[in-house]
C-alpha cells in the first residue's frame, strides 16, 4: 500500500490503471447481483464537514423507486454511516444474506466495507488515512468505484464537495477536472455517472457532527427546518432526481422520506422510537456558547473546526468503539450574516473536561470581516 500510495504521487496514472484498481479492490471481496428489472442507484461523496447528502440522497432514491445499495467507510468527521451507527441497535456490518433480505424489505441497505465486502479497498482506505495520503484524487476515485462495482450499481452520482480541505483538488478547476475523470473511469467500469460540484468552504446546514446529524434529520422529519437545512434537503433533492434519472420536479414531502428512513431502520434492526430517544439525548447534552469577536460578516474556517472534532473524536475512540460521538456543533449564525460583538454565534457539545481548551481553539475560527463571503451552490459535470 505504501509503495502504490507513493507510485501515484509520483508518477502519472492512467484512466484504464484507476479502473483496474477499482476492479481488484471490489473483487477482493463478495460482490452483490442486481436484477436488471431494478432501477438502482446511489449518490456517495468525496468527503467534507456538514452535507447531509449520504443521508438524504438515498431517501429521495427510494421515494422515486429506486434500490439503493450503499456501500460505506467511515467518515471524518460524520460520515452517513457514522450517524446511522449512532442510532441503537443499527447494524452496519450485514451478510450477504442481510444485504438482499434489506433490499428486499425496504430497497435500501446502509452498510460498512470489511471482511465480506471489499475488504481491500477498506484496508488501503484506513492506511490513506493513517498515512496522510486521503486527498489522492486518482485513489479517491478508485476507492469511490470499487464500491459502486460491489454492489453491482450501474448508475450513480458523486458529490464533489469543493473546498481546499477536498479530495478532489482545493479548486473548482481541479474538482471540475477530476470530476470529468471520475466520469471517464467510471464508464470504463460500465457505470453512468453524473458529478454534483458543491461549494464546501462554508456549511451547507447549521448541524456539524455524528449526532448533530441525527438532530438536522430529526428536525427535517418534523418540518422544523431553518431556511438553510431546507435549501440543503432540496439541493440533496436535485442530485437524488440527477443520479436517479428522475423527471419529477416536486421535492417530496418530509413525511415520504420519514417513511423509507424508518423502513431501514427496521429492515437493518433497530426502529424510529430508537432514533427519536437518541435525538433527544444529543439535544439535552451540555453545550457551550461561542461568541462572535466583533461586528461584521460572520466567517468560519470550516476546516480547522473539521479538524478539531476529529481530533477529539479520535480521542474517545477504542475498545471497538469506532464511531465515538463526544463532540459536535450547531451553528446559531451562519457564515455570511452581518453579527454584533458578544452575540452568540454557535453551541458547541463536547466533554467538560476539555471544556476551556477547545472553546479557546473553537472560538479561534469563528472570525469577521467587512465583506460577506460568497458561495457557489452547484455545478454538474456529466458523462465525462
Amino acid at each position: 500500500m505504501r509503495t502504490l500510495v507513493e507510485c501515484t504521487k509520483a508518477s502519472p496514472v492512467g484512466d484504464e490503471d484507476i479502473a483496474h484498481l477499482a476492479r481488484r479492490l471490489a473483487e477482493s471481496g463478495n460482490l452483490l447481483t442486481l436484477s436488471p428489472s431494478r432501477r438502482a442507484s446511489d449518490v456517495a461523496s468525496t468527503g467534507g464537514p456538514s452535507s447531509l447528502s449520504t443521508l438524504l440522497c438515498p431517501l429521495y432514491l427510494r421515494v422515486f423507486g429506486c434500490w439503493v445499495p450503499k456501500l460505506a467507510v467511515p467518515g471524518r468527521p460524520a460520515g452517513g454511516i457514522d450517524v446511522m451507527a449512532q442510532i441503537p441497535g443499527f447494524r452496519v456490518r450485514l451478510t450477504q444474506e442481510e444485504i438482499y433480505g434489506s433490499l428486499e424489505k425496504c430497497g435500501y441497505a446502509h452498510f460498512l466495507a470489511g471482511k465480506m465486502h471489499a475488504p481491500l479497498d477498506d484496508d488501503l482506505f484506513s492506511y490513506r488515512q493513517r498515512a496522510g495520503a486521503q486527498a489522492i484524487p486518482e485513489l479517491v476515485i478508485a476507492s469511490l468505484l470499487a464500491k459502486k462495482v460491489a454492489v453491482g450499481l450501474s448508475r450513480a452520482g458523486l458529490d464533489v464537495r469543493v473546498a481546499p480541505h477536498g479530495n478532489f483538488g482545493a479548486t473548482w478547476e481541479e474538482a471540475r477536472e477530476y470530476a470529468r475523470r471520475f466520469c471517464r473511469v467510471a464508464r470504463l467500469l460500465g457505470i453512468e455517472t453524473v458529478c454534483f460540484l458543491t461549494d464546501a468552504r462554508t456549511p451547507y446546514q447549521p448541524y456539524i457532527g455524528r449526532g448533530e446529524s441525527l438532530l438536522a434529520m430529526d428536525d427535517l422529519f418534523d418540518d422544523r427546518a431553518c431556511d438553510s437545512l431546507s435549501l440543503h434537503a432540496e439541493l440533496c433533492f436535485k442530485m437524488a432526481r440527477a443520479a436517479a434519472s428522475e423527471d419529477k420536479t416536486t421535492r417530496p414531502t418530509s413525511a415520504e422520506l420519514k417513511v423509507h428512513f424508518a423502513r431501514n431502520l427496521e429492515a437493518q434492526g433497530t426502529d424510529y422510537t430508537a432514533f427519536k430517544l437518541q435525538a433527544e439525548i444529543i439535544r439535552a447534552e451540555k453545550r457551550f456558547d461561542i461568541f462572535s469577536p466583533a461586528e461584521g460578516y460572520l466567517f468560519l474556517d470550516l476546516e480547522e473546526l473539521r479538524s478539531i472534532l476529529v481530533e477529539i473524536q479520535a480521542r474517545f475512540a477504542g475498545d471497538g468503539n469506532i464511531f465515538p460521538d463526544p463532540c459536535g456543533v450547531i451553528l446559531l449564525k451562519m457564515p455570511g450574516v452581518f453579527v454584533r460583538k458578544g452575540e452568540v454565534v454557535a453551541s458547541a457539545r463536547f466533554p467538560e473536561e476539555i471544556m476551556m481548551e477547545i472553546c479557546e481553539r473553537l472560538g479561534e475560527h469563528f472570525t469577521v470581516s467587512e465583506n460577506a463571503p460568497r458561495s457557489k451552490r452547484m455545478e454538474i459535470v456529466a458523462n465525462g
